[in-house]
């Protein structure tokens, strides 16, 4: 794994920050790119203690493909945006790598079909818990929606898709819904990783259920309180302002004044510690 960090990660990480520098889109920009990539390393440690094997050149595919699975948003927000990545990745792959044919198009079938959410793309490997490529860019990037970071992330891309705000918790629950589920037929071996996860994920849908019922009562968006002033928090500084979320939490106590907001941007700060570069938006 060391091996394949210093010889993709820097390159990687540099060149996906490029291309979204003109793109103001923190909720999938290099910084997430890099947490997927956090959350494929611990999936691969795990299913090695379970026995799998993973080669230096299957990890160096998958780190191609963590990094690129999401570029296509540069060019388009639609949820088909994988045919873009796939063509961005395609490029970098010309210039910078040098695979088998076979090897070069599955990480581009895995980067187009990563969010595809009938999930009709997972290979069956005739094991307990699927290794393909496929399966871990679709599972790793579906584990960056739960959470403190997966509030904002939802938030900010259906807003950018022009999706009005009260119908955003719908459609958050129903697509949660189903990433946790794939999730647990997948990986509901792994005990301690799945409670882990779960509280993650129940940490997104108790906000959105709990927005959805808010905004019942607050038609204009008007409350100063609970998840609505966190919605309101997070549109205006980071899609008006321009502050990127990552950067919310340092200044926590005076974006939040209620119990509410405080425990969302307390949950917020949490998160990206566990991620040292990207805390400071960097």
């Amino acid at each position: 794994m060391l091996q394949v960090e210093h010889k993709w990660l820097q390159l990687l990480y540099s060149y996906i920050k490029g291309l979204f520098s003109n793109k103001w889109l923190p909720s999938h920009d290099h910084t997430h790119h890099l947490r997927v990539w956090y959350y494929a390393k611990r999936l691969v440690e795990l299913l090695d203690g379970q026995g799998y094997v993973f080669t230096e050149q299957m990890l160096e595919q998958l780190i191609i493909a963590v990094f690129f699975h999401d570029t296509g948003l540069t060019r388009t927000l639609d949820a088909s945006h994988g045919k873009e990545s796939r063509l961005i990745c395609h490029d970098f792959l010309t210039r910078y790598a040098s695979f088998s044919k076979g090897d070069y198009d599955e990480i581009l079938e895995a980067i187009e079909k990563h969010d595809d959410k009938t999930y009709a793309y997972n290979l069956s490997t005739g094991k307990d818990m699927p290794d393909d490529m496929n399966t871990l860019l679709t599972v790793c990037d579906d584990l960056d929606a739960f959470g403190a970071i997966g509030v904002f992330r939802y938030l900010e891309i259906y807003v950018q898709r022009e999706i009005p705000i009260h119908s955003i918790p719908e459609k958050v629950i129903e697509n949660l819904t189903l990433r946790f589920d794939n999730l647990k037929n997948h990986y509901g071996r792994l005990d301690s990783f799945m409670k882990e996860q779960e509280k993650r994920y129940q940490f997104t849908m108790d906000f959105y259920c709990e927005l959805e019922k808010q905004l019942r009562s607050y038609a204009d968006l008007s409350s100063d309180s609970g998840p609505v002033a966190v919605v309101n928090i997070l549109l205006q500084e980071v899609l008006e302002k321009r502050t990127h979320f990552t950067k919310l939490p340092v200044y926590a106590e005076k974006l939040a004044s209620d119990a509410f907001g405080t425990e969302y941007f307390q949950s917020l700060y949490q998160e990206l510690s566990l991620y040292p570069s990207t805390i400071k938006g960097s």
